[in-house]
């Protein structure tokens, strides 16, 4: 009896190393070594994705392709591109608190509302991109008649960026929405009716016992939220396949390493920079949110 005891514990264990090797061995193959490869790359001299004739720069040189990045005009636009976009961001958080809350209230059609929330989510990007630039269109769009305004959306390049946010703050809203909803509806009662009972307004109540009790989501949302932002690049690639009118970190990656002369040396010096400054934002998000999150209510 012991022997089999025995022999089913080393079945077990060897099932159980299996099973949770496979996407150990997953996260090895397609993470870390990519990432060590990009890394090495990012300190040679590479015309293309032939290593045949890449080489690793001298010493003195080896941070060559990082001050290319660095003196490159169109990075420092890109990142510009990049901090507005940001803007997206606590405008949709608001806007999704708000509407989370109006939400969780007993109201009818409430399911109705957040399924036809949560639609642009799942929504493929690249049609809801061909949506917009119909919608945005400067000459026949029905943002522009419907506002009685003239502004050409994407032909100007002024506008372009400010087109990709509106369009990011549709399809992201709906995700934040339902993320909200369920953290307002899980809210202590006990508490919003001790503050009423001390007779806090419900505004009051929204800001006072609401808002920190759900500040873990909102800190969910505000990491994940800024690296989606950094991330950005299909909708633009849509429209401008070439990037110049909106250019993003990530395009200005993407066209480094395949558009015109490619120069993946330079494609992954930028890619660890983008690397580095996500991991420092996201540190800093982790620091700061020791003075205003709230994980014990």
């Amino acid at each position: 009896m012991t022997s089999l005891s025995r022999k089913t514990k080393i079945k077990n264990e060897v099932n159980g190393t299996l099973f949770t090797a496979a996407p150990v061995i997953g996260i090895i193959i397609f993470t870390f070594i990519p990432l060590i490869m990009a890394v090495m790359m990012s300190f040679m001299k590479m015309d293309s994705m032939n290593f045949e004739n890449a080489s690793f720069f001298d010493f003195s040189e080896l941070f060559t392709n990082y001050k290319k990045v660095f003196t490159d005009p169109y990075f420092w636009k890109a990142f510009k591109n990049n901090a507005i976009l940001f803007l997206e961001l606590p405008i949709s958080i608001i806007i999704s608190v708000v509407i989370a809350e109006l939400l969780s209230k007993k109201v009818r059609f409430t399911k109705a509302f957040k399924v036809l929330l949560f639609i642009p989510y799942v929504c493929s990007v690249t049609a809801t991109t061909f949506m917009w630039n119909w919608l945005l269109d400067g000459n026949y769009g029905l943002v522009n008649k419907i506002l009685g305004i003239d502004i050409q959306w994407f032909a100007n390049e002024k506008y372009f960026v400010w087109a990709i946010l509106i369009m990011g703050l549709w399809s992201t809203s709906g995700y934040r929405i339902l993320l909200f909803t369920a953290a307002i509806t899980n809210v202590n009662n006990s508490l919003k009716e001790a503050a009423k009972i001390d007779g806090a307004s419900p505004i009051k109540v929204f800001f006072n016992v609401t808002i920190p009790s759900i500040t873990p989501t909102i800190f969910y949302v505000l990491v994940m939220g800024m690296i989606g932002i950094f991330q950005e690049f299909t909708r633009i690639q849509v429209i401008n396949n070439t990037g110049n009118k909106c250019m993003t970190v990530v395009f200005y990656i993407y066209n480094a390493a395949f558009a015109g002369t490619p120069d993946m040396g330079v494609a992954c010096a930028a890619s660890m920079i983008l690397a580095i400054l996500i991991f420092i934002l996201t540190k800093l998000n982790f620091t700061f949110s020791k003075k205003w999150v709230n994980y014990d209510v």
